[in-house]
């Protein structure tokens, strides 16, 4: 996207407040969804004493910091930063913008989910869309850095399950 098309967006949800107060609460709710369902979930499996506990555990935190390690070691530009405009909602974050945090860590957690309760898996997805979609829409991130975020966090938490299988 170019800095007119992110333009074109961010006023357009400036000059609706209902539609802009919307936004913030799909953005933050799909955040707090991934996280309060992926709690619950460790919650279950420890609490039903699980092995499976530690693997759900481990692989999205290894995709966090693999992740975290990506997106440092890259550093590209947040759109706002490249492109001179203010993102929707404030925010003064500095490069890191490849690839989302918010959807390698949502992807990395539905795939986790699939593992141990498919529907589950299923809800998460749709969070992780649904966090994809809010992080264009509020100029933070270009739609390049939300599809490798969940491509990323996707392919990381299956490989990580992978190498969990074998160690088992």
């Amino acid at each position: 996207m170019n800095a007119q098309q992110y333009r074109a967006i961010l006023g357009w949800f400036s000059a609706r407040p209902r539609a802009r107060a919307a936004l913030r609460f799909v953005c933050t709710g799909a955040v707090a969804g991934v996280y309060v369902l992926y709690l619950g979930l460790l919650a279950w499996l420890a609490l039903t004493r699980q092995p499976r506990f530690w693997a759900a555990a481990g692989v999205p935190a290894g995709v966090f910091l693999l992740g975290t390690a990506l997106r440092r070691g890259i550093d590209r530009p947040r759109p706002y930063e490249a492109l001179g405009f203010a993102p929707l909602f404030p925010k003064d974050t500095r490069g890191q913008s490849f690839p989302s945090r918010h959807c390698f860590s949502a992807a990395g957690i539905a795939v986790t989910a699939w593992y141990i309760c498919p529907p589950l898996a299923a809800v998460l997805a749709a969070l992780a869309a649904l966090i994809a979609v809010t992080r264009v829409l509020t100029g933070v991130h270009y739609p390049s850095d939300v599809l490798a975020g969940l491509a990323f966090g996707a392919l990381a938490a299956r490989l990580g399950f992978a190498l969990a299988a074998l160690l088992a």
